[in-house]
C-alpha cells in the first residue's frame, strides 16, 4: 500500500468518526455543541498556523457535509448556525488578516499578492462578479424583501474562497486525497443508509430523524428499495471520471481485470452504485452527457480501440455497481431494472409535474426584465404537486424564491448578461483545460473538463451552479487548470 492509499484511508476515518459523532450529536445536542465548537477551535488553530491547511478543512466539510448541517449550532427554536458558515467565515476572516498583513509588511512583494497575480481566470470570474453584485443591487431596488435576498444571495459568497485558493500554494497531492476520501465516504454513507432503509432496521427511523435535521438529503420511500439522494453525490460521479480516464491508458482488453487494476475497478462500481441509488434523472442525464463526451475524448486521443476499452470498463463497472446494490438489498434482487425505468418512465410524479408547472411561471416572470434580471429574492408563484405543499397552501398555489431550472433561476436573478458570464467562465476553463491536456496530465485535465460538463448539464434541471457544492468543483478546478503543473 503506497503512501497515498494509507493517507486516504486515515482521512477517511477520521470522516467516518465525525459521522458517528454527529448522529450521537442528534441523539445528545449538547454532544453536538461541543463538537461544533471543537471543530470551530481547531479551524481557526489550524489556519493560524497553515492557511493551506485551513483551506483543505473548509473543503472537506465542502465534499461530505452536503447543506453543511453535519453539526450546527442552535440559536433559535427553528434557526442554527451550520458548521460550513461558521468554517467559513472564520478562514475568510483570518486569510484576510494575514494578507492585509502580508501586504503592509511586503507590499508588491507579498506572495499572496504575486500568486494571485498569476490567476489566469480573473477577467471571466469578475465579468460574473459584476452580474452578481448588480443582481444584489436590482434585488433591493425591487424590494425582494431582506430575508429572501439574503438566503438567495448568501450561496454565491462562496465564491470568495478564489481569493484565498488562488493565492495559496494548494498542493495537489493533499487536493486528490482529500477529494477521494471525501467521495468515498459520501459513496460508502450512500450505499450503508440504502441497506439500513431498505430492509427496515428497527433504528432507521431514529437514523432518518439525524438525516432530516443535519439536512443531508432525501430519503423517500419507493416500490421496492428506497431512494437515498444526498446533494453531496456529486462528487464520486465526479470522482468516477477521473477512474475512467486512467482506464483510458490501458492497452488491451485484458488490462481491465488485471490485479494491479481490481482496486480501481471496484472503487469505480461503488461510485457507479451512488449514481443509481439517488435516483436522480438529473444527475443522471448530467453523468450520461459526460461519459458521451468522454468517449469521444478517447476516440479522439487514442483510437476507436481504446472506446472499446472504455465501453467494456464502463459496463463491467456499472454490473459491479448493480451487485454492490444487490449485496445490501438481499430482499429485493430483481427489483433494479424496475426501479431505474419507473424513475425513467414515471412523467406524473409530483416532482416531475411541479417542475414543468413551474417553468411556464419562471418564463413569463423572466421576460419582464430579461436584460438586467429582477435581483435576488425575486419569487414565482406556481401551482404544485408537491403533497407537503398541497398540505399547507389550498389548491398547491406556492411562492417561492429557489426553483429547479438552474439556468432559468440565474437568468431571473442575474439576467441574459449574468448567464452569459457564467457561460463564458464555464467556455474558458474547459479551453484551457483542453489547451493544457499535453503530455502525462492528459487524464488529469479531462477529468476536470468531464466533470465541468457534468455540473453544466445537471444544472438545466437542478441547480448547483448557484450552490456551494457546484461552486466549490468550478473554483477548485480553475485553481488546478491554472497551475503549470498538476502531477
Amino acid at each position: 500500500m503506497n503512501k497515498l492509499s494509507k493517507n486516504i484511508i486515515l482521512i477517511l476515518g477520521f470522516l467516518a468518526v465525525l459521522e458517528a459523532l454527529s448522529f450521537l450529536g442528534f441523539l445528545h445536542p449538547l454532544v453536538n455543541q461541543i463538537i461544533f465548537i471543537a471543530l470551530l477551535v481547531a479551524t481557526i488553530i489550524i489556519t493560524a498556523y497553515s492557511l493551506e491547511n485551513g483551506l483543505l478543512i473548509v473543503l472537506t466539510e465542502l465534499i461530505v457535509g452536503s447543506k453543511g448541517y453535519l453539526f450546527y449550532l442552535p440559536y433559535s427554536d427553528e434557526k442554527m448556525l451550520s458548521l460550513r458558515l461558521a468554517i467559513w467565515s472564520v478562514f475568510m476572516l483570518i486569510f484576510v488578516f494575514k494578507l492585509a498583513n502580508q501586504l503592509i509588511r511586503l507590499g508588491n512583494k507579498s506572495e499572496y499578492l504575486a500568486r494571485m497575480k498569476k490567476f489566469i481566470f480573473w477577467r471571466p470570474f469578475l465579468g460574473l462578479a459584476i452580474f452578481v453584485f448588480l443582481g444584489l443591487i436590482s434585488g433591493l431596488i425591487y424590494h425582494n424583501g431582506i430575508t429572501n435576498i439574503f438566503l438567495d444571495f448568501n450561496a454565491w459568497l462562496y465564491f470568495l474562497i478564489l481569493l484565498p485558493a488562488s493565492a495559496l500554494d494548494l498542493k495537489t497531492e493533499k487536493l486528490k486525497i482529500i477529494f477521494l476520501a471525501g467521495a468515498l465516504l459520501v459513496a460508502l454513507k450512500t450505499l450503508i443508509l440504502l441497506g439500513l432503509f431498505s430492509n427496515n432496521f428497527s433504528f432507521a427511523p431514529t437514523i432518518y430523524g439525524w438525516l432530516r435535521k443535519t439536512l443531508v438529503g432525501e430519503m423517500t420511500a419507493a416500490s421496492g428499495w428506497n431512494r437515498v439522494f444526498i446533494q453531496s453525490q456529486i462528487f464520486p460521479i465526479i470522482a468516477y471520471y477521473f477512474l475512467l480516464f486512467k482506464a483510458a491508458t490501458y492497452g488491451r482488453l485484458a488490462d481491465i481485470f488485471k490485479k494491479k487494476n481490481w482496486l480501481n475497478l471496484i472503487i469505480a462500481a461503488l461510485f457507479f452504485s451512488t449514481l443509481l441509488i439517488s435516483l436522480s434523472r438529473s444527475f443522471w442525464f448530467g453523468f450520461a452527457v459526460a461519459i458521451i463526451l468522454a468517449l469521444v475524448i478517447v476516440w479522439r486521443l487514442y483510437s476507436l480501440k481504446r472506446v472499446l476499452i472504455i465501453s467494456v470498463w464502463l459496463f463491467a463497472s456499472a454490473v459491479l455497481g448493480a451487485l454492490m446494490i444487490m449485496a445490501v438489498t438481499p430482499k429485493l434482487i430483481g427489483n433494479l431494472d424496475n426501479q431505474v425505468t419507473g424513475r425513467l418512465g414515471n412523467k406524473q410524479e409530483a416532482a416531475v409535474v411541479s417542475r414543468w408547472s413551474l417553468l411556464p411561471a419562471l418564463v413569463k416572470e423572466i421576460k419582464k426584465n430579461p436584460i438586467s434580471g429582477q435581483g435576488f429574492g425575486a419569487t414565482v408563484t406556481y401551482i404544485s404537486s408537491d403533497p407537503r405543499v398541497i398540505q399547507n397552501n389550498l389548491g398547491g398555489a406556492y411562492t417561492t424564491y429557489a426553483f429547479e431550472w438552474g439556468y432559468l433561476d440565474i437568468w431571473l436573478k442575474i439576467g441574459i448578461l449574468g448567464l452569459i458570464a457564467y457561460f463564458w467562465l464555464f467556455f474558458k476553463l474547459i479551453k484551457i483545460a483542453i489547451l493544457k491536456a499535453k503530455g502525462q496530465e492528459i487524464g488529469f485535465y479531462f477529468s476536470l473538463v468531464a466533470g465541468l460538463i457534468f455540473l453544466a448539464a445537471l444544472n438545466i434541471f437542478t441547480p448547483y451552479l448557484n450552490h456551494p457544492l457546484g461552486i466549490g468543483f468550478i473554483l477548485i478546478s480553475s485553481c488546478l487548470i491554472c497551475k503549470d503543473r498538476v502531477y
